[in-house]
Order: structure tokens, then sequence, then C-alpha cells
């Protein structure tokens, strides 16, 4: 993967720019937190002015790998659960030269849905997971990408780079952008937290990425500098 950059989230702190005319409108939480609630009232975070891939050309085009930032395993953790309440799982893969084959590996898994209540107040938070599941995990030193799904869905599957949603998921092959990625930020401080991210996921049609809203830490988001669309 030639041409490989990593965003350093220093650089970050003070973004300028908005919606892109090619990003996928954000839909109201139906009786949930809207997602731009969500990222302001626990994370201090603006849907789009904080955006680390936004769709300035075409979905594909977006970041959706990361590589692990420092010693010690990556962690992967699912914070809020918005979605549906039958079974959620996440994990994490190694991309290959086929799309459609993609080294997966999954991590946790929880049946469990929170509220606005939940938001609100940090109570039941974050959703408990079931036995056998882990957190963490050790990618080695090549880029990696994320997944989630939902046991009530067919064609469940969504991954961090919109280019294996559309080759994998038949249902959602022509809206393949599932992942909104952001750096995290201390809510009190306002400040960065180094090597970590927050991901909105959508597994669904209605996109209002906050199925389930993931903690990522001790990684870098990277970017491909012949297609990013995440300069700034």
């Amino acid at each position: 993967m030639p041409g490989l950059l990593l965003i350093g989230l220093s650089v970050l702190a003070a973004p300028a720019w908005g919606q892109t005319a090619k990003q996928p409108k954000v839909a109201p939480g139906p009786s949930e937190p809207d997602w731009d609630v969500v990222l302001k009232q626990k994370y201090g975070l603006s849907m789009f002015a904080d955006l680390l891939n936004p769709v300035n050309t075409t979905p594909n085009a977006t970041p959706g790998l990361f590589r692990k930032a420092g010693p010690g395993p990556v962690v992967y953790r699912p914070a809020i659960a918005l979605g549906l309440v039958t079974t959620n799982r996440g994990g994490w893969y190694a991309p290959t030269k086929d799309d459609k084959a993609p080294e997966s590996h999954e991590l946790w898994s929880y049946t469990w849905k929170n509220t606005t209540e939940d938001v609100n107040s940090g109570m039941r938070l974050p959703p408990p997971l079931a036995a056998g599941s882990n957190t963490s995990f050790e990618p080695g030193e090549k880029p990696f990408g994320l997944w989630v799904s939902n046991d009530g869905l067919k064609d469940t599957l969504v991954f961090t780079q919109p280019r294996l949603v559309e080759a994998n998921n038949p249902r959602l092959a022509k809206q393949p952008y599932k992942a909104m990625i952001y750096p995290n930020r201390e809510l009190k401080t306002g400040k960065l937290i180094p090597h970590s991210y927050i991901i909105g996921w959508e597994y669904s049609t209605n996109d209002d990425f906050q199925d389930i809203v993931c903690v990522l830490d001790n990684v870098e988001l990277v970017v491909d500098g012949a297609e990013s669309g995440s300069e700034k």
C-alpha cells in the first residue's frame, strides 16, 4: 500500500471544515439521541467540523484503516449501544488482495440497548459484553480495519473501509459509507486524547450513525496519499 500517511491528532486541534457536498446525510435518531447530540454531549465534538473521514469525492476514497501507534495492544470497545437489541458484534480485520475475503477476527458481542436517559445520565454505559468477549488485540505493524454487525439483519457486516461494505454486503452496497471517524477528546478540558478515536457506526439504511459508538485506542488513522479524502 504505497504512499501511506498517518494522521497525528495533534494537528487536528482546530479544524475548520464543514459538511462536504458528497457527504451522506445523517438522519435523526428514531426515539434516540441524534448523532450530533451524542458527539457534542459526550465528547465535545462537532459532527462535521471534527470528522476525519469526510466524503470529498467518493466513499471509497475515504480513509478506513489504522496502524498501531505504540507498545501494548490496540483497544477497541463499544461505549454506547443505540442500535437493535439483537446481538451486536465487533472485531478487526487485516485487508487482503481480495476485498471479499478480509482476514476477520471477532472480539466482542453484546445484547443491549441504551436509552436517551442512559446517554444523558451516563448510567448503564458502556453496554455489558457477553462472556468470552475481548476488547484488546495485537494487529502487528500492518494497517488494519474494524467491523461491526448485528445478528438481526441479513448481510450485516459493515467495515471502516466502504469498499469492503460494497464488496461484502449486497443490502448496503449502494450506500457503503457506514463509519464516521473522529478524534477522541476529553470533555472537561477539550484536549485531544493522543492516539484515540471515536467511531459512530451505522449497520442499517437510515444512516443515523449511532447504532454502535466505539472508542479505539493506541492507533493512528492511515491515509493513502493517492486516494485520501481527508486533507483538511
